[in-house]
C-alpha cells in the first residue's frame, strides 16, 4: 500500500511540481496530495488495498499482471478501486495545469475496516473542502448513502476431553452451533426507508485443536450491515446461550449525505438516490468532517467488485477521469 501510494505520489510530482505531499500512517500509511491555491476544493478519497486474488488457477489471466486489451483493464483492484484512483489522480494532474486546486487522499487497509483512514482525522480537519468523492464503482452515477457496518467476533467457550470420551468434555463447537442459527433469526434487524433493511451474515466458523480432542473453544464472525446505531444488535448477541463472549472487531456509522446538498447537485453525472451495497471510508471520514458532503461516484459495475476475473471498462475509466477534473475546474 505504501509503494502504490508512493508511485502516486511521484507521478503527480513529476507533472505538478507544486504540489503539497505529506505522509503518515506508520503501520497503515495516508498520503495527502494537494495542488493549486489554497482555495475550497474537493477531496478524493482513495484506498489502496485489495482484497486477496483467491484461488489464481480460476482466473482466465494473470491476477496482478495489469493486462488491458481494447475494451477492459484486467486485475484483482481493477474495479476496486485502483480505477478510482487512477481517474482521480489523472484529474488532479490536469486540473493543476489549468490553475485549479483540489486533494487526493490515499488510504490503507479499507477491505478491513477502513482501518487507515482512521488514522487521517488530523490531517483532513483543516482542509478547506467543497465536499468529498470516494471514487468507488458506482457504474459513473452518484450516490449518497451506504450502510453502516458491526462486525463481532462470537465465541463459546467448552472443556477438553480425549475425543474417545467426549462424555467428559463440554464440545465448545456444538454449542456455538446450536446458538447460531436462532440468533440469526431472531436479531433485532431495523429497516430504513432510505438504507434498506439491516442483514446477519456469518462469515468464519473454527472450533477445536485435533479430531481426537473434544473442542475447549469455538469463534465465529459475524457481518452485520446496519442502518442506526449497533448496540441493540450487540446486546442481542450478548444475551444468546450458548455465546460466551462477543468481541466488536469493527463498528462503522452509516453513511448518509442529503440528496439536495448544492454540491451534489453541482456533480456532472447522474444522481441515484439508491444506497450502495458496500461500506467506504466515507463511514470514518463522515465522523472527522461531518460539515463536507460525501459522495460515491466512480467507474466500474459493483458486481465486478472481489470477483474472479475483475475488470474494468476502459470507457468508464477514461470518462470518470474527464468527469472528475471538470469537478474540479468548476471550484464547487
Amino acid at each position: 500500500m505504501r509503494a502504490v501510494q508512493q508511485h502516486t505520489a511521484g507521478l503527480i510530482r513529476d507533472q505538478v511540481p507544486a504540489a503539497r505531499i505529506s505522509t503518515g500512517g506508520e503501520d497503515r500509511p495516508w498520503t495527502l496530495i494537494s495542488v493549486g491555491p489554497d482555495v475550497p476544493a474537493p477531496l478524493f478519497a482513495c484506498h489502496t488495498d485489495t482484497v486477496p486474488v483467491g484461488d489464481a488457477q480460476q482466473w482466465s489471466r494473470d491476477p496482478l499482471g495489469g493486462e488491458h486489451d481494447d475494451v477492459h483493464l484486467h486485475g484483482r483492484g481493477s474495479v476496486d478501486m485502483k480505477g478510482g484512483l487512477a481517474a482521480a489522480t489523472v484529474a488532479l494532474i490536469g486540473a493543476a495545469t489549468h490553475g485549479a486546486g483540489g486533494h487526493l487522499l490515499l488510504t490503507a487497509d479499507e477491505e478491513i475496516g477502513s482501518l487507515g483512514a482512521q488514522r487521517t482525522g488530523d490531517v483532513i480537519a483543516t482542509l478547506d473542502l467543497t465536499g468529498i468523492i470516494i471514487p468507488e464503482a458506482t457504474n459513473l452515477s452518484v450516490r449518497c448513502s451506504h450502510r453502516g457496518a458491526c462486525w463481532l467476533r462470537l465465541i463459546a467457550r467448552g472443556r477438553a476431553a480425549h475425543g474417545s470420551a467426549p462424555e467428559r468434555g463440554l464440545n465448545a463447537v456444538l454449542r456455538l452451533a446450536a446458538a447460531l442459527g436462532p440468533a440469526l433469526e431472531t436479531a433485532p434487524l431495523r429497516h430504513d426507508e432510505v438504507l434498506g433493511t439491516e442483514t446477519a451474515s456469518i462469515g468464519t466458523f473454527h472450533g477445536g485443536d485435533a479430531t481426537n480432542i473434544v473442542p475447549a473453544a469455538a469463534t465465529a464472525t459475524l457481518d452485520q450491515r446496519t442502518v442506526a446505531d449497533s448496540a441493540p444488535l450487540l446486546e442481542h448477541w450478548r444475551r444468546i446461550d450458548g455465546i460466551d463472549e462477543v468481541e466488536t472487531i469493527l463498528d462503522l456509522a452509516a453513511l448518509r449525505t442529503d440528496l439536495v446538498d448544492p454540491f451534489v447537485r453541482s456533480l456532472p453525472a447522474p444522481l441515484d438516490p439508491a444506497p450502495v451495497t458496500y461500506f467506504t471510508d466515507g463511514s470514518v471520514l463522515q465522523g472527522f468532517r461531518p460539515d463536507v458532503p460525501i459522495v460515491v461516484w466512480g467507474p466500474g459495475a459493483p458486481r465486478q467488485m472481489h470477483s474472479v476475473d475483475e475488470r474494468l471498462e476502459l470507457a468508464q475509466l477514461t470518462k470518470a477521469a474527464d468527469l472528475f477534473e471538470r469537478v474540479l475546474l468548476s471550484g464547487r
